[in-house]
């Protein structure tokens, strides 16, 4: 009996020791799981994607992209007009046209060449009402993207005049950036692994590009080796966004019922978006670890002569409080004027 006993003690001894050592193993293993969500969280490519939502990047993304699309055709339009006229040769013209076009989702290119030798034979007078058509729009263009590095960086914008002249400065440098590309791609196709190289070229001039943009675009900016890592990180989103792009033309194209141009509509949409926020995603980057830029931007406007942007509630506020107040009140008819109903 007394043997019996022991036995039994021990035996839920034992049970009681390996509930206590599970018991023991699910904690640790709980704990294991919350440090590394907690590393997860903590880590620098979640605190970045964090930065960005709480920037409201993404809705800057939307203003970047709509106008990117209005100006798109403008902007091709114009540059080989610029080409056209100062090349004179259809070949290095086509080839020009062919990089341009290039740029854009596979599955949108021959609509786009389409829709663009359309209006090119249509030309005669266009030519120049395409170049003015590229200063108007691609201000437009930059303006938009200042106002969302001013807003992402924490700055003020420039006045009108030079921002207008930035812009067209900007085009100047998109031509002559376009132009040493097709040029690198010519003499790319002339030696061994010529697809090898035109994608390290592409790449190259798409990071170059993202450097020239945050250096010169907003107010104030940083310097050169400062917004490498941000247009790095864009560069290489971007030409996964390029890859995997089709996927996302395959899914989209199953829900198609509205024909080729709405199609094409919507899949530029989309891409102009996601192109508009992983640009952004590099300011934010740039800001996130170089904290508020003080260097001075192309063609910078003094501190005085510097707008700063303004909560939308704040302007309408003070747009409200500049009327007269005999004019902010209703005013009555006097009471021999009112009608007896």
């Amino acid at each position: 009996m007394g043997v019996d006993s022991a036995q039994g003690g021990t035996g839920r001894r034992d049970h009681n020791g390996r509930r206590r050592h599970g018991t023991d193993r699910s904690t640790a293993r709980r704990q294991r799981i919350r440090r590394l969500i907690r590393k997860v969280l903590d880590s620098l490519p979640v605190r970045v994607v964090q930065a960005f939502g709480a920037s409201q990047a993404a809705n800057y993304a939307s203003g970047l992209a709509f106008n990117g699309l209005l100006a798109m055709f403008p902007l091709m339009l114009g540059i080989l007009a610029i080409i056209g006229l100062s090349v004179r040769d259809p070949a290095s013209e086509a080839k020009f046209q062919e990089l341009i076009i290039a740029t854009f989702p596979v599955s949108a290119q021959a609509e786009l060449l389409r829709a663009l030798h359309g209006v090119k034979d249509s030309a005669g007078l266009l030519g120049v009402v395409s170049i003015g058509g590229l200063i108007w729009t691609g201000s437009g263009v930059f303006a938009t993207m200042e106002f969302a590095f001013a807003q992402i960086f924490g700055i003020s914008q420039r006045d009108t005049v030079r921002q207008k002249l930035m812009g067209f400065v900007m085009m100047i440098v998109l031509i002559v950036a376009v132009g040493v590309t097709v040029g690198a791609n010519v003499l790319a196709g002339l030696l061994p692994g010529a697809w090898l190289l035109s994608f390290v070229i592409g790449a190259t001039a798409m990071v170059a590009l993202l450097v020239l943009l945050y250096r010169l675009v907003p107010n104030r900016t940083y310097a050169l080796r400062q917004v490498l890592p941000g247009a790095l990180l864009a560069g290489v989103l971007i030409e996964v966004l390029s890859l995997a792009f089709p996927l996302y033309e395959h899914i989209a194209g199953g829900f198609n019922t509205y024909g080729a141009q709405f199609a094409l509509f919507f899949l530029l949409a989309a891409w102009f978006y996601l192109l508009s926020n992983l640009i952004l995603l590099g300011a934010v980057y740039n800001k996130f670890r170089a904290g508020k830029p003080a260097r001075l931007g192309l063609l910078a406007s003094p501190t005085k002569e510097s707008r700063e942007v303004e909560p939308a509630n704040e302007v309408i506020e003070q747009k409200k409080a500049e009327m007269p107040a005999e004019s902010a009140r209703r005013r009555e008819p006097p009471l021999g004027r009112r009608e007896v109903r």
